[in-house]
């Protein structure tokens, strides 16, 4: 665009000394190409011929071995006449103007082109052109069927539409020339009145791709479906191979505000980048910081589901544009002090917050639908050892700060590992629904998964019956021997000399017997009860195990 608005400054200045005194001509080119230009001489055989562009005299210069013909209205023949007509060498229209736009810029290293002429330079690259390509096979220099001239192989087809005034389009073809340039694709623009014979843009399609040119780009506004606001569409046309491969982008803006809500949040950039057929580039977030101190100091700071960020009073940085959560706790002598807040940042600015820590006790209140899910600490896999830490609904206390994991189970529906922050809250509530299984494997592992805890609970209550048997037969046994060892002293007292066969001898001999009928019955029992509850603890064990 800055290229094009100094080619159009020059021009503009060279004109300024020129005069329209050139000799009204038939032009014919060896190509067929005929079209009637004031002729302004030869010089260097390099025929200069003159025109009207939206009347403003444009002046171009083509080699001469390019014409067939050069003829007045009385028949002279201009081109090879017996006195050649020689532009004067010193003439600053021919020092100024050129068919090369690099040629041009070179001699604009001193212009600077305000802003209101490069909109008139971008509204006047949409005019009709009078001025002849020297041969149809070049496309930087070639003439279409009216009197427009290809200079690029990139064409822009200027905006217009029933849905905005010719200013706002030809600001939308500047803006989008300016933007093209930018990203590295010098344009020409173009109007769809420099191709009369065509009524769609695919007959200017595919005129511009047999000129030469290989990418094309085509503006257009349309009425929106909402009568406050149009459509801007820009369709893109890529000459690679025969077939042309077609981009199509479009948004919707304010009538009051086309060029502002174009440009706004590089929406016109999107736009092209779209119609390029490449991804919108990413919006680079603004960064934000947040001030936070605490009461007592000290406080681990972090954000819901995300690890600590710091110790208070500190200061970090985000790149959010919404709400932020913050959690700030502190363990001291095993218990657990936190507050919570809600931060908006301020873009590029600092927001401060300053929190009180109170004693809390986190409680995760845990409901599911259906109700009756075993809940199971962690995410490991659930086994017949598996021991759960509730049913739904329950509640349960955690005292450390951050993520966690529970997994539920309810028969007849698929586990639920359920991941949650611990905030250093009162209450953390999770609500989850369960999804009923319609595998029916699953189910009967399910079942068997059922049936083998139940087994091994039945095997833990064997193995914990199993100790009161024993311990209760041990008592008797060891009665049992008490009763033995007070037969053995009763049975040594009757063995002493001097005892003889009376009445208290014979009461002596059937307390001892009384005792060693006791002991054995104590034995027995004790001996029956311990081997019941080694029993007991056996079945138990293979039960469990």
């Amino acid at each position: 665009m800055k290229k094009m608005a100094a080619i159009l400054l020059i021009l503009f200045a060279s004109l300024a000394l020129a005069a329209e005194q050139g000799i009204k001509a038939n032009v014919e080119l060896l190509s067929g190409t005929k079209q009637r230009a004031q002729f302004l001489g030869i010089q260097n055989d390099t025929v200069q011929l003159g025109g009207y562009i939206k009347n403003q005299f444009t002046v171009v210069r083509i080699p001469k071995d390019k014409f067939k013909s050069i003829v007045d209205e009385k028949g002279n023949d201009l081109l090879n006449p017996a006195d050649s007509i020689k532009a004067p060498a010193d003439s600053a229209l021919a020092q100024a103007v050129t068919t090369s736009p690099d040629s041009a810029l070179a001699q604009a290293d001193s212009i600077k082109a305000p802003a209101d002429s490069v909109a008139a330079a971008a509204d006047s690259t949409q005019a009709d052109s009078v001025a002849i390509a020297p041969d149809s096979t070049q496309a930087d220099t070639i003439q279409t069927a009216n009197t427009s001239i290809i200079t690029s192989t990139a064409v822009l087809v200027a905006f217009e539409g029933p849905a905005t005034d010719t200013s706002i389009q030809a600001s939308l073809t500047a803006l989008t020339a300016q933007l093209l340039l930018e990203s590295g694709d010098t344009v020409q623009t173009m109007r769809r009145a420099d191709f009369p014979d065509c009524n769609d843009d695919i007959c200017i399609q595919n005129k511009l791709a047999q000129l030469g040119a290989k990418t094309i780009f085509f503006g257009k506004t349309a009425n929106s479906q909402k009568p406050d606001s149009i459509t801007i569409e820009l369709a893109h046309a890529v000459f690679e191979d025969s077939l042309p491969e077609v981009y199509r982008a479009q948004m919707n803006v304010s009538v009051a505000a086309v060029i502002g809500e174009s440009i706004k949040d590089n929406r016109m950039e999107n736009l092209i980048a779209t119609a390029k057929g490449k991804p919108i580039p990413a919006a680079k977030p603004s960064t934000s910081f947040i001030f936070i101190d605490t009461d007592p100091e000290g406080a681990t700071i972090s954000r819901a589901e995300k690890d600590a960020i710091c110790k208070a009073p500190c200061t970090f940085a985000v790149t959010d544009t919404d709400k932020v959560v913050l959690n700030a706790y502190w363990n001291v002598e095993s218990k657990l002090w936190g507050a919570q807040t809600t931060v908006r940042p301020i873009p590029g600015d600092t927001a401060k917050v300053s929190l009180k820590l109170k004693p809390v006790n986190p409680e995760i209140h845990v409901i599911t639908t259906p109700a009756e899910a075993e809940i199971f600490p962690g995410t490991e896999a659930i086994t017949k050892k598996s021991s759960s830490i509730g049913k739904t609904p329950d509640k349960f206390y955690l005292s450390e700060p951050g993520m966690a994991n529970i997994t539920l189970r309810r028969i007849g529906y698929k586990d639920t590992v359920v991941s949650f922050y611990v905030a250093p809250v009162p209450e953390t509530r999770l609500d989850i629904e369960l999804t009923r299984l319609t595998d029916f494997n699953e189910i009967a592992l399910q079942q068997e998964w059922q049936h083998q805890r139940k087994m091994s609970k039945i095997g833990h209550a064997l193995m914990a019956g199993s100790i009161a048997p024993v311990i209760v037969g041990a008592i008797f046994a060891y009665l049992g021997s008490q009763d033995y060892n007070d037969a053995d002293d009763i049975k040594d007292e009757l063995q002493k000399p001097g005892l003889t066969n009376g009445e208290n001898y014979q009461n002596k001999v059937k307390e001892n017997k009384d005792l060693v009928n006791d002991g054995d019955r104590k034995m027995i029992i004790g001996a029956s009860l311990a081997g019941a509850g080694v029993l007991l603890f056996g079945i138990g064990l293979f039960l469990t195990f």
